[in-house]
């Protein structure tokens, strides 16, 4: 057997014992009294207690992976991958899901996390699932102590809660580690090689490269188009308005900021001509705010971002119907 394949196999048995022996102990030692046992509230009632189990393998993060929902996953990323943050790993479904885990360190063994009573890692929980409890303990606090009388008693409870309640800890996610994993909804699980913020799963699913940060080459990263600009991460210009997506977002950052147009929008300014350079009426002229389509004002241009650029009362593409009409042919 290969010697990586095989520290594999002896890293998967390593941590699933330690797992089995410990979720049940970790889990309600440290959650129970509050009634927040995380498997409680994720998992449909005839589940509980009979959850499955899967391995996502240091192979299968390089390839990419799902991890099913309602079910007791082992996430192991490869030693030479690059740190990824939660959202990275679990393809930004942090927002939409409630999943919650826990990264075990490095040297950590079953006798020394049994001898804590608590869990053998750090934990994580997704956006929604902090969203969640954080509006659940702001309405027990309301619902249990609303007087002045009660202010001091409230305090130390609250005190006894938060010293005993799950917590997120981990953010970013390390070469090397073994993490456990539940979600209410299937999450696509990979590593980052090419650091555009899609993991390999999200690029497989997708259909970009993984290896290729920019895999259209139009400035802005696979992950930035995929997540937050909205645009296609295959195509260099998603709305077809003759401006590539890294002219509109003119600082790569995924966002439309003030003063870029819109890359998901053929005409920002809705005044009927382009951002960029379109062809127009059957393809017989073309028409545009950008006529060089350099992304930028130039003299004798009008601004893709106002209906009536100079100013004058006259809408830009009634302009342009004024100088076709009147014979020019730069109009």
């Amino acid at each position: 057997m290969p010697r990586n394949l095989l520290h594999g196999t002896q890293k998967t048995m390593q941590w699933t014992t330690l797992i089995l022996g410990m979720l049940t102990l970790g889990i309600v030692s440290t959650a129970v009294h509050h009634d927040m046992r995380l498997e409680g509230r994720l998992l449909p009632a005839h589940m509980r207690g009979q959850v499955p189990w899967k391995i996502i393998q240091p192979h299968q993060m390089v390839t990419g992976a799902t991890a099913p929902a309602n079910t007791n996953v082992i996430i192991q990323i490869p030693d030479d991958a690059k740190n990824m943050t939660l959202d990275v790993i679990t393809g930004f479904r942090g927002k939409v899901s409630r999943f919650w885990g826990y990264c075990f360190p490095e040297n950590d063994d079953a006798n020394s996390a049994r001898a804590t009573k608590q869990f053998p890692g750090k934990i994580f929980l997704s956006l929604k699932e902090r969203t969640m409890r954080i509006e659940q303990q702001m309405n027990s606090r309301q619902n249990r102590f609303n007087t002045v009388e009660n202010l001091q008693e409230a305090d130390l409870n609250q005190e006894r809660f938060y010293r005993g309640a799950i917590r997120h800890q981990i953010e970013k996610f390390h070469a090397g580690t073994s993490c456990f994993l539940m979600s209410e909804i299937p999450l696509p699980i990979g590593i980052d090689e090419d650091g555009d913020l899609a993991n390999t799963a999200v690029e497989r699913d997708v259909g970009t490269s993984p290896l290729n940060a920019d895999t259209d080459a139009d400035g802005v990263s696979d992950g930035r188009e995929i997540f937050f600009l909205g645009t296609n991460p295959l195509l260099r210009d998603s709305d077809g308005d003759g401006l590539i997506d890294g002219l509109e977002d003119r600082n790569h950052n995924g966002k439309r900021d003030l003063g870029e147009t819109d890359a998901m929008k053929w005409d920002t300014d809705d005044d009927g001509l382009c951002d960029g350079l379109c062809r127009v009426e059957n393809g017989k002229k073309l028409r545009g705010e950008d006529k060089n389509i350099n992304g930028k004002l130039d003299e004798e241009e009008s601004s893709p971002l106002l209906k009536d650029s100079d100013r004058d009362g006259i809408l830009d593409l009634h302009e342009i119907f004024l100088c076709e009409l009147g014979g020019g042919t730069d109009c």
